[in-house]
C-alpha cells in the first residue's frame, strides 16, 4: 500500500528527529553513528536512538554491584541439598528467576547440571556488573568466560579453519596458522609465505569444492598444545580435467594456544591433500 504525503511527512519529519538525536548523542557521550541512511525505518531508529541515550545515561552514573545484589540478594538451596531427581527442575526454575532479573547464564559446551547449578548460584553471584536496568536489556554470563574449556575451544577453531579452507578463504585460512610456528604434514617448518604458496597451489589445482564435512572425533590437550582428530570428508572439481575427486578419512591438526585466545593451527594434516 502506498504511503499518502501526509505519512511521508511524518516519516521525514521523524528522520530529521532522528538526526538532530544523533548529534545530540555524539556532543554528550561521543557516540558515533555511521554516514548514509540507516537500515531502521525512522519509528525503529528513534526507539533504538532512545535505548541508546538510556543506556548512556545509567552507564554514566552507574555502580558496580554484585549479581546478587542486582537480583535481589536471593537464598538459593545449596547443591549438596538438592535431591539428584530434582536436580534439573531447581535448575531451570534458579535460571528462569535470574531471566525475569535480565540476566541469562549459558554455556557453550557440555556442562553438567550439577556444575552449572554450582556456578550459578554461587559463584556467579559474587561477579559484580554495571547496575543498569532497561527493559529488554539482558546482561549475559557465559559459563566458559569463568572455566575455559580447551577442548572445546580447539575442536572449534580447528573446525573454523578447516570451513575456510574449503571455502577458498585463503586470508582467513592462512591467518588461522601460528605467528611463529608452522609445519608441513612431514614435519618440515615453514614460514608463512611458504603456507601462502601451498594454498594458492591447491586452489590452482582444484577451481570448487562442491561438498567439505568435518565431524571432530576427539581432542588432546597437552600443556599449549592440542591435537583435534577430525573425521573428513571432501571433493574438489580439478581445474585442467574438471574431474570430480573425493576423499574421506580422519584429518589430524597439531593446534597451539595463541595468545589472542583461543587456538592456532600449526600442523595440518588433511586426508587427501599434504601440506
Amino acid at each position: 500500500m502506498e504511503r499518502t504525503p501526509f505519512e511521508d511527512e511524518e516519516r521525514n519529519a521523524q528522520r530529521a528527529l532522528n538526526e538532530a538525536k544523533k548529534r545530540a548523542l555524539a556532543e554528550k557521550y561521543g557516540a558515533q553513528f555511521g554516514e548514509g541512511d540507516s537500515r531502521l525505518s525512522p519509528e525503529l531508529e528513534s526507539q533504538w536512538l532512545n535505548y541508546i541515550d538510556e543506556f548512556e545515561r545509567q552507564f554514566e552514573n552507574a555502580r558496580r554491584v554484585t549479581v546478587r545484589e542486582f537480583v535481589g540478594n536471593p537464598k538459593f538451596k545449596p547443591l549438596g541439598e538438592v535431591p539428584p531427581e530434582q536436580l534439573e527442575a531447581e535448575l531451570d526454575s534458579v535460571l528462569e528467576f535470574l531471566s525475569l532479573h535480565s540476566i541469562v547464564v549459558d554455556s557453550v559446551a557440555d556442562v553438567s547440571n550439577a556444575e552449572l547449578y554450582r556456578f550459578t548460584t554461587t559463584e556467579l553471584m559474587d561477579v559484580e556488573t554495571d547496575d543498569i536496568r532497561i527493559d529488554g536489556m539482558m546482561h549475559h554470563f557465559i559459563y566458559e568466560e569463568f572455566h575455559p574449556n580447551d577442548q572445546h575451544d580447539a575442536k572449534m577453531f580447528a573446525e573454523h579453519f578447516l570451513w575456510d579452507l574449503f571455502q577458498r578463504r585463503t586470508e582467513d585460512a592462512l591467518q588461522a596458522f601460528s605467528n611463529d610456528e608452522i609445519y608441513d604434514s612431514a614435519g618440515i617448518r615453514l614460514d608463512r609465505e611458504e603456507m601462502r604458496r601451498r594454498l594458492d597451489q591447491l586452489y590452482a589445482s582444484f577451481v570448487a569444492f562442491p561438498e567439505s564435512k568435518h565431524e571432530p572425533l576427539d581432542c588432546s590437550v597437552d600443556g599449549d598444545y592440542a591435537v583435534v582428530r577430525l573425521q573428513s570428508s571432501w571433493s574438489g572439481l580439478q581445474a585442467v580435467s574438471m574431474k570430480q575427486v573425493s576423499h574421506s578419512g580422519v584429518t589430524v591438526l597439531r593446534m597451539k594456544r595463541s595468545p589472542y585466545g583461543g587456538f592456532d593451527v600449526v600442523q595440518a594434516n588433511v586426508v587427501g591433500w599434504n601440506f
